[in-house]
């Protein structure tokens, strides 16, 4: 197996320019070309960087956590890919794990820190979190970026613009002709939940509609509690015709409560969803999504939580590049 050493010789440059080139040392004056002639030679020496070594020399892990509330939800697949792009980037490895409500949460950052396994966390809210219990589990002074998510008085949280892409999914619905709309809008202390409620206000009231209180139904993130929210929703009268959902995982439980219920979809209720997976495309009727930028989320809250171990100060992001993006399938079509 070649070493550092060799790439270097190979490449013609001097050990230490080739190890900030292979670790994506952007503070470095290396040119394009010479990355390029050291990635080059890497490849063709099939050169394996000692992440183990490099991390006892400095003190560290070699590596990021990635906590999610459910590391089997196919929502942050894009996300962890992003994470891994930029880690990979810094020679670094990634620990993907769900984290519990507190105390037990608490102690779970303190452990994978503590324990040597990780230098610092990138932490997505639970559904079932408020800010009192997100505060209680980042007061383990562990090093944290919060993905997708704000606490009120600390800076370091990377979100996407979720009021575009509600208000993305809502006027894709006004266009077709819509008017009585009704939104499926997450939990009252989910912080995402709040701007993708604003962004649906926002929309309707741009083209002077009205928001009827009986067509808000509050649901979790997942299919039970979407399935939950159609049900109660279907009980309005009149009953709206489009219908905004603020995770995919709840629309596709309110597909399923709306076919047991025999509400047809779209011919009588069109339905729209925040985030794309694969199961919203292979759903029948297809689910038409807003898809978000998880993947660049994912690169730039990496990208954050890696410049504050390394000194820098942690601050607040959004990511707007590239914008939300409406992905039209069957389960939309404009008013009869």
């Amino acid at each position: 197996m070649a070493s550092l050493q060799e790439v270097a010789e190979a490449a013609g440059v001097s050990k230490s320019v080739a190890s900030r080139a292979l670790t994506g040392d952007k503070q470095a004056r290396i040119s394009e070309a010479t990355r390029e002639r050291v990635r080059l030679a890497a490849e063709r020496l099939q050169y394996v960087p000692n992440h183990r070594s490099r991390a006892l020399r400095f003190a560290k892990s070699g590596a990021v956590g990635l906590i999610v509330p459910d590391v089997n939800n196919a929502v942050f697949a894009e996300m962890l890919a992003g994470v891994q792009d930029r880690a990979r980037e810094a020679g670094m490895s990634v620990l993907l794990s769900q984290i519990d409500p507190p105390p037990a949460g608490t102690e779970q950052l303190r452990e994978l820190v503590g324990a040597g396994r990780v230098d610092g966390v990138l932490l997505q809210r639970r559904e079932d979190f408020d800010d009192r219990m997100l505060d209680a589990v980042l007061t383990s002074g562990v090093p944290a970026v919060l993905i997708n998510s704000k606490l009120p008085d600390r800076a370091a949280s990377v979100v996407l613009d979720d009021v575009a892409g509600a208000a993305l999914a809502t006027r894709h619905l006004i266009e077709l002709g819509h008017e009585r709309i009704g939104h499926l809008a997450g939990v009252a202390t989910h912080d995402t939940a709040a701007r993708r409620h604003q962004g649906f206000c926002d929309a309707m009231s741009g083209a002077d509609l009205k928001v009827r209180r009986p067509w808000i139904q509050r649901s979790g993130w997942e299919a039970p509690g979407g399935a939950e929210a159609a049900g109660r929703l279907m009980q309005a009268r009149p009953r709206p015709t489009g219908l905004v959902v603020s995770s995919v995982n709840a629309a596709i439980g309110a597909l399923s409560a709306l076919s047991r219920m025999r509400v047809r979809v779209p011919e009588d209720l069109s339905v729209v969803a925040i985030n794309d997976t694969w199961v919203a495309e292979t759903w029948n009727p297809g689910l038409t999504t807003v898809r978000m930028p998880l993947r660049a989320l994912g690169r730039k809250g990496c990208s954050m939580l890696l410049d504050h171990l390394a000194g820098k100060p942690l601050s607040d992001a959004v990511v707007a590049e590239p914008a939300p993006e409406l992905i039209v399938r069957g389960s939309t079509q404009a008013l009869r």
